[in-house]
């Protein structure tokens, strides 16, 4: 793997191996440190080690995806029914406990591969989408509306709508947007796009209504289709990006 910032953190986003850090000779908190260090580095990932207190791990991972969206790599048991509740919250991926190194490796370099390629797609793309009342903004991750109203994705859920409005009134079958999701070498059950795809659903939804939320119409055991003319706004269209 080329070189990548990783950050390790435990459920309570303190991390391993930390040396207590003072400030005005009081202490940081755990969760200060961690976000500090966060917009600081700029990291690749996190790993995100639930394996003690997997009742935690959907609050720890809304708290990080609400502030920022770095992949999120969990170290849990994958069977857990908590893994599949991980990755609605954000989560990108599960890997068991106790850590295997390979497997870690090969986890991050597919995260870290799919997340730069997704970075570097959205830096040659329009400025903007517009769609269906919706901007999307997909150097930021982010969806507005007319209204003000902003909601940050997931860069899986990021990847996906640039996927979607990239290809408007046209079905994008189940291989294609796993390669999209994931890289083309990689096997994904459908079950790991159905959850990416009820996310994004869910969040066209919390900003315009039910309703939005059926944008992304589905064609059983085929794929999905963006149900939506698209416009693309030029950089100097999209100026007015939202703080």
């Amino acid at each position: 793997m080329s070189a990548a910032t990783v950050i390790f953190a435990r459920e309570d986003l303190s991390i391993p191996g930390a040396a207590a850090l003072m400030r005005n000779d009081a202490p940081v908190d755990a969760e200060s440190h961690f976000f500090n260090l966060l917009r600081d580095s700029n990291p690749d990932a996190v790993v995100l080690d639930l394996s003690r207190s997997p009742a935690k791990g959907i609050e720890t991972i809304l708290k990080i995806r609400q502030r920022n969206p770095v992949p999120i790599l969990v170290v849990c048991d994958p069977q857990d029914a908590a893994a599949q509740e991980f990755r609605f919250a954000g989560a990108a991926d599960c890997i068991p406990t106790p850590i295997d190194v390979l497997v870690l490796n090969r986890a991050l370099q597919q995260i870290i591969k799919v997340t730069r390629s997704h970075r570097q797609q959205s830096g040659s793309a329009a400025g903007a989408f517009a769609f269906a009342g919706f901007t999307f903004y997909p150097r930021r991750d982010l969806l507005a509306v007319a209204s003000g109203a902003t909601l940050g994705l997931t860069s899986s859920e990021s990847r996906l709508l640039l996927h979607f409005v990239s290809y408007p009134w046209r079905l994008c079958p189940r291989a294609e947007i796993a390669g999209a999701l994931y890289g083309e070498d990689r096997v994904v059950g459908d079950r790991a796009i159905d959850i990416i795809v009820n996310r994004l659903r869910r969040k066209l939804g919390a900003l315009r209504g039910v309703a939005a939320g059926k944008l992304i119409k589905t064609e059983f055991r085929r794929g999905y289709m963006l149900v939506a003319s698209v416009s693309t706004l030029t950089e100097n269209d999209s100026e007015g990006v939202p703080a």
